[in-house]
């Protein structure tokens, strides 16, 4: 799965932060935020990137979209659809969340000259 598509795949998932884990709850959208996903009965972490999401509240539901950090080096096979992941920010765990779904990328044809 390393280094394929679908390990590059864009997960759409469902995350709530805990109070009392951050100051302020982190901006999905900004496209800066990284945290690492461990999916449950996993212990690696899986760095991804959040490309977009909904506003974040403590302790209430949000939607985003997570592009895998390392898919070339790092398998992120574990994290499948309806799987759950608790979201850590280093030794952390500051959430959790739920994979709702996948989208691979599209492939792009080589046009010929």
């Amino acid at each position: 799965m390393i280094g394929t598509d679908e390990n590059r795949a864009v997960l759409h998932v469902e995350v709530i932060f805990w109070s009392g884990k951050r100051k302020t709850p982190p901006r999905l959208a900004s496209e800066k935020y990284s945290p690492h996903l461990v999916a449950t009965g996993t212990t690696e972490y899986l760095g991804v990137c959040f490309l977009d999401g909904t506003e974040c509240a403590f302790d209430e539901p949000a939607f985003g979209n997570a592009q895998p950090l390392y898919p070339d080096t790092v398998d992120y096979g574990p994290l499948e659809n309806n799987v759950e992941f608790l979201i850590y920010e280093g030794a952390n765990a500051i959430g959790k969340g739920r994979v709702l779904g996948r989208t691979v990328p599209y492939k792009v044809k080589q046009r010929r000259k």
